[in-house]
Order: C-alpha cells, then structure tokens, then sequence
C-alpha cells in the first residue's frame, strides 16, 4: 500500500511471464493431444514402418513386410509436391489395394474408391476455404509431367497426419519420377509375434524403423514435447527476471520502512516476526501476478489453439495440474526471493532503525 504504482509493476513482470508460460502449455498440451489423436483417427493398421530420420524406404521393403506370415494387408505410402491453384503443396499417396484395412478415411462428400479411379481426395478445410466440390476439376502442376487437370473424386475429414490432397499410389507414379516409399501400413494378425517376425525381416535394412500404432503416437508426443522444451527454457529465464524484481521492490520497501521496522522491533516485534512478514508479502505479491497470469495466459492459449484448427490443431486442452504447479512454485520463488530482504530487515540495528528517517 506505500507504493502501489511500484508494486503492480514487479506484479506484473511476473504476470506476464506466467501468461506466456501458461499460453504455451495449453498450446503444447492441445499440440500434444492433436497429433496422437491424428495418428489415432487416421492410422487402423497394427504396425508403421517408417525411415528414421529424414530418409526413404527402399524399394524391396514393401515386398519384405508383406511376406511375412501374418500381414494381413498392406498399404505404401508417397510422398511429393505439385502446384495446385498457382500454389506448391504436399501430395500424399496411397495404394488402394488394402486400404481399408490400413487406413482410416472419414468421407463427407463422394467415395474413397475414387481414388482407385485416379481422382484426387481433399480434405474438407481445403475444400471450404477454395469452395471446392466433389466433381470440380482442379488445375495442377506436375515437376515430370506438366500442367494438367484432376477431378476431385471425394471430400474427408481433416487430419494432419494425411494431408490436404489423397491420391493413388498409380496415380502418382505415373506423374512422379520413380521414388521409393515414404511409409508403409501393414494390418497383422495382432500378434506380438509377428510384430517380432516383421522387425526381424527388415532388420537388414539399417534405417527402417517399425513401431506399433501406440509407439509411433509416443513418438509424435514425443517430437512436440521435445520442441516446446526449448520454449519453456526461454520463458523460465522471463520468469527469473520477474522474481528479480521482486527482491528490488522487497529491498525499496525495507529501506523505506527502516523507521517502522525499527519501532515494530522496539515494541516487541522479534526477529523472526519480521522475516514472516516480508516473506509473506513476497508471496502475495507473486500469488497476485501469478493468478493474474495464469488466467491472461489460459485465455491467450485457448485463442492460439482454436486459430489454428485449420492447421492440424484440432483439441483443445487445458492442463489444470501443470498450471496449479506453476502457481505453487511461484508462491515458493516468491518465498526464496525475499529471503534476502527478509534477513536484511530481521537484521536491522533497533536504535539504528528508529532514528532513521
């Protein structure tokens, strides 16, 4: 109450740190959930074989996976880029043999067997914001065989994990230079066994990487938690800056207060009485802008994540735990912060103090 002005200010260095500390975990905890339920909602196939890092699979490894007893079907996967509408975008690619046993495909408009008759698949986001429709003719642009038109065959439901433009894998073959596969889906049995038969199989293969549907969701868990970590580590610092404006406020308010403290001590305040009161207002000033905070930030991560729904981010998820743990480790910051100043008070010579001015 001596300075109020002074006060909101260390309050709010702190609130704002906290609100882009709780912006990014409601962001991080909606990415998180977008991408497992991606995977979850677009892949029904028992095992993902994938290249690990930034390769291809070769060109015997479709032929590897599916002679092994108990692969039930198997889908290949390509992956490229063409010019649609004077725009470059990701062409993804699938064989339609088995690919209802593989793949998920949520149509609202036409039918997936379009795909078989070489028509393209869009997704419903793309489809509302080019206001296209099943039966329009779309203008392309291939790197090998030039300009030419698609029929759009059918519409599904958007997912981030299979694109914006579905088309066969002979379709795309016979637009593309030749390229090995991207990824292959293959439905087992469900036999540990023959996930065990299936590794064993590719193990020659130094770079292929077989996963069951629940690891390759870890795995994308994983990637975004690994990449928000880094954010987190930039906003802490964000944070310490806060609570060293804390311990300055704490400080100007005990060389002010030298006087009062003095008198306090002088009718019998102790010293521990002295330390408890800085150290509470320390807390309440880090409570105070740590709610302010997490409230602004929850607000701004909300916003963030339903932005970017067209964009793959399709959940949205507030994670209460994490945002009561930061409001409790900023009320125990706020503790060590005025341990200084607090000691410094409890310090303070009584004679001293009182003929302060």
């Amino acid at each position: 109450m001596r300075n109020p002005r002074r006060t909101a200010q260390t309050a709010s260095a702190l609130m704002i740190g906290l609100a882009l500390v709780a912006a990014m975990s409601v962001f991080g905890a909606s990415l998180s959930k977008s991408a497992t339920s991606s995977a979850n909602q677009a892949i029904s196939a028992n095992l993902i074989v994938s290249a690990s890092g930034t390769g291809e699979l070769s060109d015997s490894v479709p032929a590897k996976a599916s002679a092994v007893p108990g692969v039930t079907a198997t889908t290949t996967v390509y992956e490229g880029q063409f010019e649609v509408q004077n725009s470059l975008a990701s062409l993804n690619a699938v064989s339609t043999a088995h690919l209802a046993g593989t793949l998920i495909l949520r149509m609202t408009a036409g039918t997936s067997a379009a795909l078989a008759r070489g028509e393209l698949l869009i997704d419903s986001t793309t489809a509302k914001s080019k206001h296209l429709s099943v039966g329009d003719t779309l203008p392309v642009t291939f790197a090998k065989t030039g300009s030419s038109a698609v029929h759009i065959g059918g519409i599904y439901q958007a997912n981030a994990l299979i694109g914006s433009y579905l088309v066969s894998a002979g379709f795309f073959t016979s637009h593309f230079s030749s390229q090995p596969p991207g990824a292959l889906l293959l439905q087992t049995n469900g036999s540990s066994a023959v996930n065990d038969a299936v590794t064993s199989a590719l193990a020659a293969y130094p770079n292929v990487q077989v996963q069951t549907r629940a690891q390759f969701e870890q795995a994308q868990a994983a990637s975004v938690n690994q990449l928000l970590g880094l954010v987190y580590a930039l906003l802490a610092l964000a944070v310490l800056i806060a609570l060293i404006g804390i311990v300055n406020t704490l400080m100007l308010s005990v060389f002010e207060r030298t006087r009062e403290i003095g008198l306090l001590r002088a009718v019998g305040m102790k010293r521990r009485q002295v330390r408890t009161m800085i150290r509470s207002e320390a807390v309440i000033l880090a409570i105070f802008g740590a709610i302010i905070g997490i409230i602004i930030g929850t607000g701004m991560g909300i916003a963030l994540v339903s932005s970017l729904k067209q964009q793959g981010i399709t959940n949205t998820v507030v994670p209460a735990s994490s945002l009561v743990i930061f409001l409790v480790l900023a009320a125990l910051l706020g503790l060590i912060a005025a341990s200084w100043p607090a000691r410094r008070a409890a310090r303070l010579d009584i004679l001293t103090a009182i003929a302060a001015q």
